[in-house]
């Protein structure tokens, strides 16, 4: 259900959902925690300009609307005017019950993380693409895979390219050594733009900024690894993903860091938070 929240755009018009679990609502969902206490959200970021807006201004920023969901409530806005093709950061401004605010990253962010502002992003337009499934799939036991590091991996080669663009230049290479998969180390976002083997996301929905980041196509980031996963079936080889999905990385600062700890009033009564909280990782 998650990942259909977050910044929607469909052609260039761009919808903002925001999700809180409610168990009054749906007593499923967890069983310690509470609702946020949020008095209002509001839309910050990039694309403010193009609304009459000054950019990243909360005192002219749009308010989002609250309503009702089965499994809880959903903050909703659409923007009321089209936006050009482009690459846009955004946060969730956060006033709560208590008058206190945050800049909150949105936790189903689909671009993000790895600057020093750990902001989300929306792409509209741009070029795209679609994962083509592998041709011939075959049963686990009977891959031979190669276990691949994206930075570690292409560290001595990539010069100033970023390691999914430099990895096409070692296919040929992989392909050589008879293996038919390519199991990569954790790709999902981390904070920060440092060195990181990936096991502490706190963006589930992105790739690591530190893997794609390239300043001058920031919106293909995602069709970039679409490619390179599309090209390795094309060559008859496997894709397995490694990842870390039962704790994230909350982070200490209450203006970065996993969306769904700050984006409470009291963020240890966040019920995505649960025993796991040594050495600022939440479960």
């Amino acid at each position: 259900m998650y990942e259909s929240f977050g910044a929607r755009v469909t052609g260039d018009q761009v919808e903002f959902q925001l999700f809180f679990p409610d168990r009054s609502r749906d007593a499923s969902q967890y069983v310690r925690g509470g609702l946020p206490r949020i008095s209002k959200v509001q839309l910050v970021g990039d694309f403010q300009s193009q609304l009459g807006q000054k950019n990243w201004d909360p005192g002219t920023a749009l308010s989002m609307t609250l309503e009702p969901h089965p499994k809880g409530w959903l903050y909703r806005c659409a923007l009321p005017k089209a936006l050009k093709s482009g690459y846009y950061q955004y946060k969730y401004f956060v006033t709560y019950e208590n008058l206190t605010t945050r800049w909150c990253t949105d936790p189903c962010t689909k671009y993000g993380g790895g600057d020093e502002n750990e902001n989300s992003a929306f792409v509209v337009g741009g070029a795209t693409a679609t994962v083509q499934p592998h041709p011939n799939r075959l049963p686990p036991r009977d891959l031979i895979a190669y276990e691949l590091m994206l930075d570690d991996f292409t560290f001595e080669f990539r010069g100033s390219q970023a390691p999914v663009d430099a990895l096409w230049s070692k296919l040929d290479y992989l392909q050589a050594l008879g293996v038919n998969a390519i199991a990569f180390m954790p790709w999902t976002a981390w904070r920060g733009s440092d060195f990181s083997w990936g096991y502490d996301p706190f963006q589930f929905f992105a790739v690591e900024y530190r893997y794609l980041n390239d300043p001058s196509a920031p919106a293909d980031k995602l069709v970039k690894l679409k490619r390179l996963i599309n090209e390795l079936h094309r060559r008859g080889m496997h894709v397995i993903m490694d990842g870390v999905f039962n704790h994230v990385s909350g982070g200490a600062d209450p203006n970065r860091g996993f969306g769904y700890k700050w984006l409470y009033q009291n963020p240890l009564e966040s019920p995505y938070i649960g025993d796991f909280v040594g050495g600022g990782f939440f479960r």
